[in-house]
């Protein structure tokens, strides 16, 4: 996660900003962050691996934006420019277990970090480092069909490496935040997927700056078509909506008018599979309709392959 502080002259406040390096998305959680990565589970996230099986998984992603804008939409910080280069990896396990109504079980763990190069105000800074930790304990998993593919979990977030709260940039939040995820896969046709990750996340407080950033919803979301004669290609539409539904509170007081993050992000996504359990793909997302967090857009390459 980066985060930078500055200072908001008209309201003559204290104002953070954070960007989730992993998530690519910066908004107005604690110096305006969320620690999940909006976006990113656009392939397949109710697939988990067969049973007794283990799969691993990267995540390369650059994300840019030359502006953080307000609940208007215009700039709230001049001389904006924000770059990440994040890499995270992720294992999940499937136990060798099935309940009798076919219900599954698996154990997941992702590691990040990355490169932040931040510019704001005629200021700039380079850090790299870790940024977090994200634990799955259970996922549990249910397809009541071939062709339907459900999976829920509860995580938390554990920031990693070091923080200091007068840097202009970090490369962890600082903060733990928990996640309930719900994935849905559903392939109405051969050629067809539609799926979505809808995702609630609670932050705790940054206890180095007596910020708390407001809870989030996020959906990520992709429509995609394999064509029957090439069925290892699949392309398709991806993205995700973000929106802050409590406030950001700085001292145990509401920051403004609350500094709630709303974004809107969409783009082209293509997968290529190599074999059953192993696939490369590429996307970009474009972010759009924001509120109170960074306007940009991000490129990404994933990978899965089974250990």
């Amino acid at each position: 996660m980066i985060t930078f502080n500055s200072r908001n002259i008209s309201a003559g406040l204290l104002i953070a900003a954070t960007f989730s390096g992993f998530a690519t998305s910066a908004q107005a959680v604690e110096n305006g962050v969320t620690n999940w990565p909006n976006g990113v589970n656009t392939v397949l996230p109710a697939m988990m691996p067969p049973q007794g099986a283990t799969q691993f998984y990267g995540y390369t992603i650059y994300y840019s934006a030359d502006k953080f804008v307000d609940g208007n939409g215009d700039e709230l910080f001049p001389g904006f420019g924000l770059d990440v280069y994040a890499q995270a990896f992720r294992v999940n396990h499937t136990w060798d277990y099935k309940t009798d109504s076919g219900v599954t079980f698996t154990s997941g763990a992702i590691l990040s970090g990355g490169k932040y190069d931040l510019e704001v105000s005629g200021l700039d800074d380079t850090e790299t480092g870790l940024n977090q930790i994200y634990l799955t304990p259970l996922y549990v998993n249910w397809s009541p069909s071939e062709s339907l593919h459900l999976s829920t979990g509860f995580s938390g977030f554990v920031p990693l490496g070091d923080y200091n709260a007068n840097a202009l940039v970090n490369t962890t939040s600082n903060y733990e935040s928990y996640v309930q995820e719900f994935d849905f896969t559903w392939f109405p046709s051969q050629e067809w997927e539609i799926s979505m990750s809808p995702t609630i996340t609670f932050n705790a407080k940054n206890d180095d700056t007596n910020y708390e950033s407001g809870d989030l919803f996020n959906l990520d979301y992709f429509a995609g078509y394999r064509p029957s004669t090439a069925p290892q290609w699949q392309v398709g539409v991806a993205g995700h909506y973000t929106k802050q539904f409590t406030d950001d509170k700085l001292n145990g007081y509401k920051v403004g008018d609350g500094f709630r993050l709303k974004k809107f992000a969409v783009g082209p996504q293509v997968f290529y599979a190599f074999g059953p359990a192993t696939a490369v793909v590429f996307k970009y997302l474009h972010e759009t309709n924001v509120e109170y967090g960074t306007e940009g857009s991000s490129l990404w390459f994933q990978f899965a392959m089974p250990l």
